[in-house]
């Protein structure tokens, strides 16, 4: 089995009422798929709870890796709003007000099991590279879904 990730960025600036929306991929972790391993034998491992936004640099040895065990740089990190399943699907939505995340941003990252708000803490699932540029007069939703693929 694979896990295949997609995420869709919504930046919307409050003043002007301007929307951008950017969809890209993630590069799955081995330490999240070893996680969700053990949650299949009974262990109590396993959930994403945390998304964090980073401001790494994300080129050359810093580029999304499946190697990866936390972000380059966090930035910040809040719990997880919404987690939804469907059939095969997990989905994430987190929520980013206009005093939160702001910066050049440049990775983001799925953090689970005994994840906190403190950043590199918990285990990563998912990492992506981004091109984010967010300020306090805009807002910033990320809908994140995990798909696992059954057919590799």
């Amino acid at each position: 089995m694979k896990i295949n990730g997609n995420v869709k960025l919504l930046k919307r600036n409050t003043i002007t009422d301007e929307v951008e929306i950017k969809t890209l991929h993630n590069v799955s972790c081995t330490a999240g798929a070893e996680s969700l391993a053990a949650r299949m034998i009974g262990a109590e491992r396993g959930q994403v709870t945390y998304f964090a936004l980073g401001t790494g640099a994300n080129t050359g040895g810093d580029a999304p890796s499946e190697d990866d065990t936390e972000l380059v740089d966090e930035l910040t990190r809040k719990q997880i709003s919404v987690r939804t399943v469907t059939d095969d699907t997990a989905e994430f939505r987190i929520f980013f007000n206009t005093s939160e995340g702001n910066d050049t941003l440049t990775e983001i990252g799925l953090f689970g099991d005994d994840a906190t708000v403190t950043a590199d803490t918990g285990v990563l699932f998912a990492r992506a590279a981004i091109d984010v540029e967010k300020t306090d007069s805009e807002t910033l939703t990320i809908d994140w879904s995990l798909t696992v693929d059954a057919t590799t």
